[in-house]
Parts: structure tokens; sequence; C-alpha cells
């Protein structure tokens, strides 16, 4: 129905008229979000709608679709409450234009007067939160059985993990929907999951029978004969039918109705395709609750005063609980019993607890997590089973198709396995090839591999290492191509993501950061595994440090740094210290990164590790360099250049030079400065380092700005920024940006110097990163200087 006018002598009017006040206030509030006008006529091409039916929409005179007013809050950015606070609205509003109750489409109802009316429905819990967007979705369907057009009963699935609420929601609507079906509500628990047997359609088919009227004689024993019976019974009338915990589209089908009026909700844990494809159900998947909506529940199960006495604690618990419902309920009810009620309680309970899936735990075993998930897991074919286990192995949020295949061994991205834990709700796909499940659920993975082969577990997590660290070094190849590969260029296999390039490389990286921080956390703790924790941070530095991501920077290379320790590798704990030192003195900690520094410097001595010396050279430069302090940063440079002299390797003579040529700047030899810095872009050029090459050219820009040649370091500046945007150097970028306004401002350009000033703030901001107070301060500068007003032409467009 894309849309409806109202029809004479009824209140729909009124209604649509609000629905329409709000849309237009979304409208609004949507255009001071974006800074811009929405253009009515393309907002009206994306909804597939004429632009006179969306005015008609936003004026009031014409009730949308429940489609087109999904369609029309998605491009408005509308989701969550908001969106389902909408839907309920226009949902009254259709309902006030449709004809009085008494009457079906114009006809009086049928109906018998000996006719049973069942009312099967069971007390559902009082507590319901956070599923405005799903009730909608639900009155959107079953409002499709009441259209003029209707043809058929309408059947809804609702669909989710184990205690997501899958059955609370669909009795929650039941009841509060009784009205609409005067014919009667039917209910059957399926017994899909768990321990009982599960339960057959024909045993099903007798109870609504029964229900219905007839005598358990009458009958019949055959189930398709007995569905049709059921079909004609419900022909005519207008009747809810909740069908609880199915198991199969098999077990569900015999019980449908197929006359317009009913309506039919399923419940599974599984993904029931069949339903979806066959008999056209509308799909509805439940996730865990938003986090408000988990706080809420918790208040309301406790009473609001001790989560209020008690917000931090309410926080956590609520993580602990992975925004489960079942496991929220089950942890109010068990704070509520404790002897003072208190949330930290609880909190340290499971904070400490060797197992705490036991503190979910329960006597009625329907409501017992432990229990609930091994209802799902034990469905699962044994190839499928096993992928979950191993999951357990993956420390990270989420993962990808291909980290499956290294967790298995196998040759190519499980894709089938994962569609079937999928299916069964076990594991989400959040977005196209991402998936991650609950913290809850993973906990559960782990006891299961706890109780399993010894082995497997870590056998599971050496191929998981393996499989980042191999796909880590090839993406870090195509960041920095031109650098020396130690044992040649690593290939890429069918296991692994498909990077070719700089931007597949940066984009592995970004996906994949948070499980990478975790991998290289489980292995710096690990015995035997320390290995792969300073690899991986290795593979990750140039990324880390191209994105700006200081704080997690240091993080890892933290990590690295103690479990080279730990491993008792000196070679790798000096690479690690040095790195950590270089992460250090990008957070200002200069002190704590030159103390690192001595050690590394001191340790590679001992070991004769020549390289390892010149390494350290360069990051003193970087640390004196980064505290303003040129003069004792000069030496240092000078011995990495000497060093790289004697082994005439062109990568370190070009980094010695530009080290050197920094330090000439900085103590104002502009003209000894550009001399160095000539002579490392050639060489930076013939290796096709394009790093080198972005940084020296700042250096020389600033040299020739010293010299009074503006123009000239103009011409610097803007080749070094085209190769930091291209290399994805972001906080390189940003002093580019910086320097390229400082360049206009001395040539008098204030227009083009504001706004390479406001755009390079900008990123320094988003960074978080302290060089944005200089920026700052020479806009608030400039708003007291006196520029004149230049052409619109003259500006320049960040």
């Amino acid at each position: 129905m894309e849309e409806a006018p109202w029809p004479s002598g009824h209140d729909g009017p009124a209604a649509g008229q609000r629905l329409a006040a709000e849309l237009a206030r979304t409208v609004v509030h949507a255009e001071k979000r974006l800074g811009r006008t929405l253009d009515r006529r393309e907002l009206a091409r994306r909804l597939n709608v004429s632009a006179s039916s969306l005015y008609a929409y936003l004026n009031g005179t014409t009730l949308p679709g429940a489609a087109v007013l999904d369609a029309l809050l998605a491009a408005l950015g509308v989701d969550g409450p908001e969106a389902g606070r909408l839907a309920t609205l226009r949902d009254e509003a259709d309902a006030a234009r449709r004809l009085r109750p008494g009457t079906v489409r114009g006809r009086p109802r049928r109906s018998s007067p000996t006719a049973a009316v069942p009312r099967q429905l069971p007390l559902t819990h009082p507590v319901f939160v956070g599923r405005d967007a799903e009730l909608a979705r639900l009155e959107e369907a079953a409002g499709r059985s009441e259209e003029p057009t209707a043809g058929r009963a309408v059947v809804a699935v609702v669909e989710g993990t184990a205690g997501v609420g899958k059955t609370t929601l669909a009795l929650h609507w039941a009841h509060r929907s009784q009205a609409r079906f005067p014919d009667g509500q039917l209910y059957v628990n399926l017994r899909g999951f768990g321990d009982k047997t599960v339960m057959d359609p024909g045993e099903a088919l007798h109870g609504f029978l029964q229900a219905l009227g007839v005598t358990p004689a009458a009958i019949p024993a055959d189930t398709a004969v007995a569905s049709g019976l059921l079909r004609t019974l419900l022909a005519g009338r207008r009747v809810l039918l909740v069908l609880d915990n199915a198991r199969s589209t098999e077990q569900v089908r015999p019980l449908l109705p197929t006359a317009p009026g009913s309506v039919a909700v399923v419940t599974s844990r599984i993904r029931l395709d069949g339903l979806v494809v066959r008999e056209g159900a509308r799909r509805i998947a439940l996730d865990v609750l938003p986090r408000y909506a988990a706080r809420t529940l918790l208040e309301q199960q406790m009473g609001a005063g001790r989560p209020a006495l008690e917000p931090r604690e309410t926080d956590e618990l609520v993580d602990l609980c992975a925004r489960l419902p079942l496991a929220l309920s089950v942890a109010a009810a068990r704070t509520a019993a404790g002897p003072d009620g208190s949330v930290g309680a609880m909190v340290r309970e499971l904070r400490r607890a060797r197992a705490p899936l036991d503190l979910f735990g329960v006597q009625d075993a329907d409501v017992d997590l432990r229990t609930v998930f091994h209802g799902s897991y034990t469905l699962l074919p044994a190839p499928a089973a096993r992928l979950f286990r191993l999951l357990g192995c993956h420390p990270g949020p989420e993962f990808d198709a291909t980290a499956c295949a290294g967790l298995i061994g196998a040759a190519e991205p499980p894709v089938t396995l994962l569609d079937t834990l999928t299916a069964a709700h076990l594991v989400r796909q959040h977005t196209p090839g991402r998936y991650a499940l609950h913290d809850l659920l993973r906990l559960y993975c782990a006891e299961l591999l706890d109780t399993g082969p010894p082995r497997e577990r870590r056998e599971g997590t050496e191929r998981l290492l393996c499989h980042y660290l191999d796909t880590a070094r090839l993406a870090d190849r195509h960041l920095e191509p031109w650098r020396p590969a130690a044992d040649g260029a690593p290939q890429a296999t069918a296991a692994q993501p498909p990077i070719g390039d700089h931007a597949a490389a940066s984009g592995w990286f970004e996906a994949e950061l948070s499980s990478l921080q975790a991998v290289i956390a489980h292995a710096a703790t690990t015995a035997g595994l320390e290995p792969y924790a300073w690899q991986l941070a290795d593979a990750c530095a140039v990324h880390l440090r191209r994105s700006g991501r200081r704080a997690q920077r240091a993080a890892v290379h933290a990590l690295a740094r103690d479990a080279a320790g730990r491993a008792g590798d000196r070679a790798a704990h000096a690479t690690a210290t040095r790195r950590h030192a270089d992460a250090l003195s990008r957070l200002h900690r200069a002190r704590e990164a030159l103390d690192l520094l001595s050690e590394s410097l001191r340790t590679c001595r001992e070991l004769g590790d020549e390289e390892g010396v010149r390494e350290v050279r360069l990051s003193l430069v970087r640390v004196y360099d980064s505290g303003g302090d040129p003069r004792r940063a000069l030496p240092h440079a000078r011995l990495a250049l000497a060093m790289a002299e004697r082994t005439g390797d062109p990568l370190a003579l070009a980094d010695g030079l530009t080290a050197v040529a920094q330090q000439w700047e900085r103590l104002g030899e502009h003209t000894v400065a550009l001399g160095h810095a000539r002579r490392a872009l050639d060489l930076y050029t013939g290796l096709g380092h394009l790093d080198g090459q972005a940084g020296i050219l700042i250096g020389m820009g600033r040299a020739e700005q010293g010299l009074g040649r503006p123009t000239a370091a103009i011409g610097h500046y803007e080749v070094s920024l085209d190769l930091d945007r291209a290399l994805g150097d972001r906080f390189r970028e940003a002093h580019a940006l910086e320097h390229l306004g400082d360049a206009h401002a001395e040539l008098g350009r204030g227009g083009d110097a504001r706004a390479l000033w406001e755009e390079a703030l900008a990123l320094f901001e988003e960074l978080h990163h302290p060089d944005s107070a200089p920026v700052q301060a020479k806009l608030h500068a400039q708003r007291g200087a006196a520029y004149p007003p230049e052409p619109a032409s003259s500006q320049h467009s960040p």
C-alpha cells in the first residue's frame, strides 16, 4: 500500500495530521543535522514515489504506506526508538482510517454463536522494553491481513539466538492485539529446542482443533487431513496463532492458516527460510537489546532505586550479561535475592567466577543459560559444531570468513559452515562478510573447548595467530612496497582476504584492528606464543602510525616488549623497546621514551647489532625533535648518517640525510638543510619510497619558507599533501595542511590560509592530537588581524 487517501466521515484525518506534523519536524531535524536543505524531488525519487505524493505525506492529506514510511525514515537517517514511534503513529492513523469494529471491509463479520472462541495465550512477563521497531514491524505485517486486497493469511517469523526474547516479543504483541482477533487466539509451544521431545505437528493440530470445538473423536488421525480441517475452520474468522519455539519449517507448515484475516506468529532460534520463500513470511530478526533498553530492563526488574545507587556497577552488569534479555532477567533475580541486593556484589561474583555461566544457572532448565545454549549447539552438524567451538579461541569482537578458515585449517573460507551457524542464530552477520557472537555465547564456546580434546584449543589458537600474522604481513607489504622483505614478498592464498593494493590493505587493517589488538594481547600472555605478539606488532606498526592511533600504537608495542622480555629474546626485546619509545614520543612522553632508547641502544651494542644501533639513533632524533631540542638531536642524526655512509645502503642513507636536514632546518641553517634534503629526495625517488618523499618535502618546504620563498614552499607542500593522502598518513596530512596555510598567509592570502588551517585543525582534533593548539592559535590571531577581503575565486576549497 503506497498511499491511502482519507475517506470521508472518519477521524483518520486528525490522526494523519499528527503523523504529518511529526514527519515535518523530522525533516527539519535532518536538515539541521546535515547542514543543508533536502531536495524534495530527489527524496521522492529515492522513495520511488512522485513529488506530489511526498508533499501529500508531509502535509497530511495522504497516509504513507508502511514500506514508504520505512524508506523515508531510512533516507532521513532515523532509526531505533524514534523510527518505531513514528511507525506506531502511522499504524494508529491507519487504524483510525479503517472501518469501525463490527464490520470487515464493509460487510458484517462472520461468526457462529456456537463456535468455540479459544483464548490460549499464556501469561507473559510484565516487563517489556526496547523492541519498538520490532513491534512496529509485527503491526505492519498484521495490518496486511486487514487490507481490502488481502487474499491470504499473514505469517510472521520472529527469529533470534537463544534467550534474546522471541517469545516475550510475540506474546507481548499478541496480548495487546487481542481485540483485532475476536475469533480467538491459539498458542502452542512446539518444543523445538531442549531436552523434551520435539512436538509432532499432529499433536499441535489435535490441540488446536479441540480448542476450536472439534470433539477428539472427530479429529482426523492423518496430519494432512487434520491440517485441512484447521484451515477450513479458520476460514472467515480472524484468529491469531502463536507457534512458539519451532524447530523447522516442516513442523510449522501444517499449522498455518491460509484465509485472509488470520495471522500466524512463529518464533524460532533457526532461520526458517522455507517459510519466507514459499509462504512469504515476514522475517523479524531479534538482536540483543540496545544498551539503554538493557539498563531499563534491569531497573524495572530490580526497582529503579538500586541501579540509581550503583550506576557504574549497573552498566558493567549490562556488559557482563551481553545485553541478552534472559541473562539480564536471571541476573536481576539473583541480585534481588542476595542479602543486600547489591549490583556490585553480583558484578564482582561474575568477574571472579571461573565459570561465569554457572551464575546464570537456575533450577528451571528453560531459563538456565547453559542449557538453553546447549539446545541450539546439539543440533549442529559436526563440522559446524567444530567451528563454533573453535570460535572460543578468537579473542576479538568480530571476525570474517578467512579468520574462520585459519581457525579450522581450511584451504578456503568456510562460508557454508558460517551460514549454518547464522541460520541457527549462534553467530550474527552484522555487516556483509563480518560476523560476531555475544560474550555469553563466547564463554559457552570456551567451555565446550575446555571439555573437548586437550589439543583442540592450542592448535586452533596457533592456526588463528598464523592466519593473522600472514595476512598482516601481506597487508603491510602493500602499505610499504618499497621496503625490502627479509623472507621475500608474502604471497596471498585462497584462505586470505583479497589484498592486492594499498586501499585493500588499509581497509583490512581498519576492519581487523580490534581483533589484532586482542590476539596480540592473548599471544603476549600465553607461554610459547609470545613471538606472535612482537611479530604482529611489527606488521601493524605502519598502519597504526599513519592512521594516527597514538595510544593504540603505544599499547601494542608495550605488549610486544613485555612478550619479548618473557620469552627471553633480547634482539626482539630491543626492537620492541625502540618501537615503544617511538610511540611514546608521539604521545609527548619524552622522558620515558629516552629511558627506553638508552636501554635499547645498550642491548644493540651488546648484541653487535649495528643496524639496530642506527635505528635507535634515528629514534633519538625523533624524540629530541618532538621536544624542540635540535641541538641534541643533530649529533644523533649525524651518527646515523655516518653509519649509513659506511654501509652504502641507499634507504639508510636517505633516512640519515633526512634526519640531518630536518635538524639543520630547525636550527635556521636553511641552505644547508636544503642541500641534504635534495640528496635524500633523489634517493627516495629512486627507491620509489613515497613515505620518505612526503616527509622530506615538508622539510624542504619549511627550508624554502625560512629563505623567504613561500611560493616554492607551497609547491613542496602540495606534493607532500597528495602523497600523504594517497598513503593515508593523516598526521602528516594535517601538518602539510598547516604549513600550506602558513605559506599562503605569508603571501597575504588570508582566505586560503584560514581554509587550510581549519582543515588541518579538524584532522588534529579528530586524532585528539595536541598539535591542534598551535593551529587554533593561528586562527584566533587571524581573526584579530585585518586581512583585506579577497575575491571568491581565490579562496581555497578544503
